[in-house]
């Protein structure tokens, strides 16, 4: 049972009837991609390149990076049509204790803390800005948003579809108004844009180090996403056409709206503004509308960062459904009979994991002081300043290497698959193989390095924790397997 994640499909999926067209789909992915990154990434990322056109470079590298990744899930999402995605192709690929460790390592660390939590937090950092709610606004607000979105999610597949729709809508109408302004400024520099219709090379004040490596993992970071399309494969309407659809389109409207964003954000506030910005959407916005686009442009990250939560979790329930019904230790995660669009264990273990996890953040100071004091009779040295907490980014930092093993393990998977299965039927075949999925892995294999290096030297104390949490999942994989192989004998006796 555990062998074949086949079997998960036809019964975790049976009961699901095709419900999400190609829009619902293509705002899925939209909705999870664009979450924050684009409104506070920019100013880092062009710093670090040294000049706009390296800047602009590394955003146009980023998606076409991702454009090829999404080439690569077409195929393996056209070809196993479940609602595990890379659990599926993990599973097939290398065997079900890799694939088990891909979904405990998505539950623990990668999906909850690198991605719900992380935008939980934004949200609760702009949502403070409207009204503060005192010494815990922060935590509420990210506490809330999980838990408002996780019970949205729980009456049905509907109201979940609604909320994305609308939010990712807004998202991208938002976004299109930056671009409008960015582009009035630059072409009428009359209006009294900070960038005077010049996109300076290297202006002034803008001596920063300059790191092509910081660049490419900021930026894609802000590309991530948009594999999750493969995990609704089994509930997209025509699915042979609309899953590749769903994948390439999504992610290149995402690609569009970035580089159009932020040459919009060069051409309004120039190179030496936008470098020295340290909310770059908000300076942009206030050009014409001074304070009140502030507000706005705040109203519009807090309703991002609560469509890539949304999203997040809508996706994950399906993950962890298939998990659950491929090892017996874990049934609870998957849906019931009657109500298959809703795994309440799968979608209430992710906002736990992701309040666990925002505990962490948010105790920091405390477990940080403990381990401090307990160093020095273990004969190790801290740093002098590792009692103090660099928040909810150095948890985002720490899960980013576990993320590209597996990322860079799926893109493989793909060579691995056409080997071991040469017969089935691959509706979608990535053109120019394997020129262009070798490309993939070797830019997977490239963020792991760059990634796991600066968790390493930068961010020890997490980094330990992420470790922790994965080795948790090595004893649950031999239990589970353990389990399941009792209830195959069960079965196997009865009949």
């Amino acid at each position: 049972m555990g062998n074949d994640p086949d079997y998960s499909a036809q019964n975790a999926s049976a009961a699901r009837r095709p419900q999400l067209s190609l829009w619902d789909s293509i705002c899925l992915i939209v909705g999870i991609i664009i979450g924050a990154s684009i409104y506070q990434a920019p100013p880092e990322i062009f710093r670090s390149s040294g000049s706009a056109e390296m800047g602009m470079l590394a955003w146009i590298v980023g998606g076409i990076v991702s454009m090829i990744g999404a080439l690569c899930y077409a195929e393996l999402a056209s070809c196993y049509r479940t609602s595990g995605g890379d659990y599926t192709y993990l599973t097939k690929a290398y065997g079900p204790k890799v694939g088990f460790i891909f979904a405990w390592a998505e539950l623990s660390v990668i999906r909850t803390g690198g991605s719900i939590a992380f935008m939980a937090y934004v949200f609760a950092n702009y949502a403070e800005q409207f009204h503060n709610l005192g010494p815990n606004s922060k935590l509420i607000y990210a506490v809330g948003g999980i838990l408002s979105l996780t019970f949205i999610n729980a009456v049905g597949l509907k109201p979940g579809r609604l909320v994305q729709n609308s939010l990712t809508t807004a998202n991208i109408l938002g976004l299109g108004s930056l671009c409008l302004i960015g582009f009035v400024w630059f072409f009428w520099p009359a209006a009294g844009g900070g960038g005077n219709g010049v996109i300076a090379p290297n202006a002034g004040g803008c001596n920063f180090e300059v790191s092509l490596a910081l660049t490419m993992v900021l930026v894609f970071y802000a590309y991530g996403g948009w594999n999750e399309a493969a995990f609704i494969a089994s509930e997209v309407q025509n699915p042979k056409r609309n899953i590749r659809r769903a994948l390439i389109l999504g992610t290149m409207l995402v690609t569009v709206i970035y580089i159009g964003v932020n040459l919009a954000y060069l051409a309004a506030l120039g190179y030496s503004g936008v470098c020295n910005s340290q909310a770059v959407a908000g300076d942009m916005f206030a050009l014409p509308f001074g304070e009140p686009g502030r507000k706005a442009i705040s109203a519009l990250v807090m309703i991002s960062a609560l469509g890539s939560v949304n999203g997040l979790l809508f996706t994950g329930m399906r993950l962890y459904g298939t998990f659950g019904s491929d090892h017996k230790f874990f049934t609870w995660l998957a849906g019931r009979g009657d109500r298959p669009h809703v795994a309440y264990g799968a979608l209430f273990a992710q906002a736990a994991f992701s309040l666990l996890l925002i505990s962490v953040v948010e105790l920091a100071t405390h477990w940080r002081q403990l381990l401090a004091a307990i160093a020095p009779h273990l004969n190790l040295a801290v740093p002098h300043n590792f009692h103090t907490s660099g928040g909810i980014y150095k948890l985002v930092t720490c899960t980013a290497p576990v993320f590209w093993i597996f990322f860079l393990l799926t893109g493989c998977s793909l060579f691995l698959l056409r080997i071991k299965e040469p017969e089935r039927q691959r509706p979608f075949r990535v053109p120019f193989y394997p020129v262009l999925p070798l490309f993939f892995c070797g830019a997977c294999a490239f963020m792991l390095w760059r990634s796991g290096m600066y968790a390493l030297e930068q961010e020890p104390a997490e980094a330990f924790i992420v470790g922790l949490l994965m080795l948790i999942g090595i004893p649950l994989c031999f239990l589970s397997a353990r389990a399941t192989r009792k209830a195959q004998q069960e079965t196997s006796d009865e009949n």
